[in-house]
């Protein structure tokens, strides 16, 4: 009648008929989402957002050189230049990384730090392999296996007792805006904004003071007289920078300069145990403990009972005939590796091993030459030769004095 065939009619009614179907279901299922959204959050709690990854960004182009009065995203750099001295002591940190960009996401996986005086005493130190969340990385460079960092602490583990030692110091680092770019990226990652703070890089400061063929840190020690057992390890180069430090002060002359001064850094939980590297023992002169003792960093922390009992288990089987070997010592020194042990606490169990001797050598009121050689012999293989200097065997005199009592 109106021209319009009826089969475009029905149709058109269909698809209108569909259209609606659909605008209905499709709010049905909104609505669905919407309550189960006020189920899950009471009272209409907005649903937070989820949290972007943390991304890490880095300069563009070369990595520059730590000159006197650069600014960093940790810290500003001093020298010669404009400012004012800093009156603290140093903490000199190295990093060992599995590449060279953490932008491509490259992370550290050991690192070391020590608290010095101006006279390159070393008051306090800290060293652990770091578990970097992918594989290390070249093991030809660091030395680190995969195995060694399993069971390792993160970064985020050990943050605290690092920022516990940076606070109040200035930092000291050779090439340190290395150190800096993967410290700065590491704290971002978890979050953490660090104030400004000064620091001093050992390698600018070298080429200041020392005449060397090179200023690398291994060419540094050779040409001071310095080992270099430790080359290439954090602890190492920690060592040396910080066995460096006060021959560079005295050969500048004048006070540092830097352009900020200390503020005070967070204070995160620290207690998370450290695990060192396994070490490349060799014997030397000083006995197989002695360079086990030496590549261990000094820590003031007590060891933990189960830690401990264990190492003076396995010293008890290694001492069983009066020495201690090569594969003995190297069994001892992946104890205290993988426990974290420093060479205060180590020291520590060895002195409580030697009483222990002394307690059973007593308990019958008389002590023979055959045991006090006994004795002897397994202070000397501690390294502690003179610890029973204050004893005597028993004379027959007092022997008769002890039975008519």
């Amino acid at each position: 009648m109106f021209g319009v065939p009826i089969e475009l009619v029905v149709g058109g009614l269909v698809l209108a008929g569909l259209g609606l179907l659909t605008a209905l279901l499709l709010a049905e299922r909104s609505s669905g989402r919407r309550a189960a959204q006020r189920r899950r959050h009471p009272l209409g709690a907005a649903v937070p957002a989820p949290r972007p990854p943390v991304q890490v960004t880095e300069p563009e182009g070369p990595l520059p050189f730590a000159e006197p009065g650069m600014r960093g995203r940790l810290f500003q750099y001093g020298g010669d230049g404009p400012g004012f001295p800093v009156d603290a002591p140093y903490a000199v940190i190295d990093v060992e990384t599995t590449g060279f960009s953490p932008a491509a996401g490259d992370r550290i996986v050991e690192v070391a730090i020590a608290r010095v005086d101006a006279h390159g005493r070393i008051e306090d130190e800290y060293a652990t392999l770091v578990d970097p969340g992918r594989d290390v990385g070249p093991v030809f460079v660091h030395g680190i296996s995969n195995t060694e960092v399993l069971g390792a602490p993160t970064f985020a583990d050990i943050a605290g007792e690092l920022l516990d030692r940076m606070d109040g110091a200035v930092v000291v680092a050779h090439n340190a805006t290395f150190e800096e770019r993967f410290l700065a990226a590491e704290f971002a990652r978890m979050g953490l904004a660090l104030p400004l703070n000064p620091a001093l890089c050992s390698l600018w400061l070298a080429r200041r003071t020392l005449q060397a063929p090179n200023h690398k840190l291994t060419t540094l020690a050779r040409a001071a007289g310095l080992s270099t057992a430790g080359a290439h390890t954090a602890l190492g180069d920690v060592r040396t920078v910080a066995a460096l430090l006060p021959r560079m002060l005295a050969a500048h002359g004048e006070p540092l300069r830097y352009l900020t001064g200390l503020r005070r850094l967070p204070a995160l939980d620290r207690g998370a145990p450290p695990r060192t590297r396994a070490v490349d023992l060799r014997a030397g002169t000083g006995g197989w403990l002695s360079a086990m003792m030496a590549r261990l960093p000094m820590s003031a922390a007590e060891a933990r009972e189960a830690d401990g009992q264990r190492y003076l288990d396995a010293l008890t089987l290694a001492l069983a005939d009066g020495r201690i070997v090569g594969g003995e010592a190297q069994q001892l020194a992946r104890l205290a590796g993988s426990a974290g042990l420093g060479a205060t606490q180590v020291a520590s169990l060895h002195r409580r091993f030697l009483e222990h001797l002394r307690a059973a050598a007593l308990e019958d009121a008389i002590l023979t030459t055959g045991e006090l050689r006994q004795l002897k012999t397994a202070a000397s293989g501690l390294g502690l030769p003179d610890y029973f200097d204050d004893l005597r065997p028993t004379s027959p005199q007092d022997v008769l004095a002890a039975r008519l009592r």
